[in-house]
């Protein structure tokens, strides 16, 4: 991480719209103390990343669930460029809900997506990667601090995406036209974007294995998702859901159970 990089001024038309609202009105802008975590009957976990050298410094505060390891609050402080004040209200949005081992697996690019005007275009500029690796830094850091409390196997899927970036529902133009391996190419983009960045978060996969009669969405899954309940419940609902709104409404989706992925 380069010391010019840090330092560097970024233009806001480089920035998703998206973004420059977080930057100008973050919401999770704030700390807590040990006697508001303590009031609450909190973990208060804090981790600071970055340094006064290179002019930008992010720190998180963290309530944790003492029973499950679920992060039910997220705030943060920032000394430094535009850029690390988005990243780190993206990610504390990002945070609520999951348990620390999930916050774990947060990565820049989801971070990105929740800060996203449209799923293909980026809203960070390239330039600013060091700024969410101090984000990351620090997220890695405050989940040190809670290996002492139990993590609960749940998954909690995010929103179900809308339709296409202009709001609009009903699925791909053009769905029923297109030849199979055209249709299964559109189905792995969707869950590239959409869908697999929130089950990695869990350690886990999915995979299509087939599609049958235009509708019918064959998957297996890997990793911790070949165990968990929620794969035939709340992830699976989620799956099925976001393949409806992206890609046809009649579309259905079924697990092979006797298929996992290695």
């Amino acid at each position: 991480m380069g010391l010019q990089q840090l330092k560097q001024l970024f233009p806001w038309y480089r920035y998703s719209k998206k973004l420059a609202s977080k930057i100008d009105n973050p919401r999770s802008c704030g700390i807590f103390n040990q006697e508001e975590s303590e009031a609450r009957g909190m973990f208060l976990a804090q981790a600071s990343e970055g340094s006064v050298e290179t002019g930008n410094i992010v720190t998180l505060y963290w309530l944790v669930d003492k029973d499950d390891g679920i992060i039910v609050d997220a705030r943060f402080q920032v000394f430094g460029q535009s850029a690390l004040i988005g990243a780190a209200e993206s990610a504390c949005e990002l945070l609520i809900g999951k348990n620390y081992e999930q916050a774990r697996r947060v990565s820049s690019e989801l971070i990105d997506r929740q800060a996203r005007d449209k799923s293909e275009i980026p809203a960070f500029p390239r330039e600013t990667f060091p700024h969410l690796n101090l984000v990351l830094g620090a997220i890695e850091l405050a989940a040190d601090q809670c290996t002492a409390i139990p993590v609960a196997m749940t998954y909690m899927a995010p929103l179900v995406p809308m339709g296409g970036d202009d709001g609009i529902t009903g699925g791909h133009p053009g769905w029923m036209d297109m030849p199979i391996k055209e249709k299964i190419s559109v189905i792995e983009e969707v869950l590239d974007r959409d869908v697999r960045p929130y089950i990695a978060l869990d350690a886990g996969g999915v995979h299509v294995l087939n599609l049958l009669d235009d509708k019918e969405v064959i998957i297996s899954y890997s990793g911790s998702c070949t165990s968990c309940y929620s794969s035939v419940g709340t992830t699976l609902s989620y799956i099925q859901q976001t393949l409806r709104n992206k890609v046809h409404p009649a579309i259905v989706v079924i697990p092979d159970i006797e298929f996992p992925q290695s």
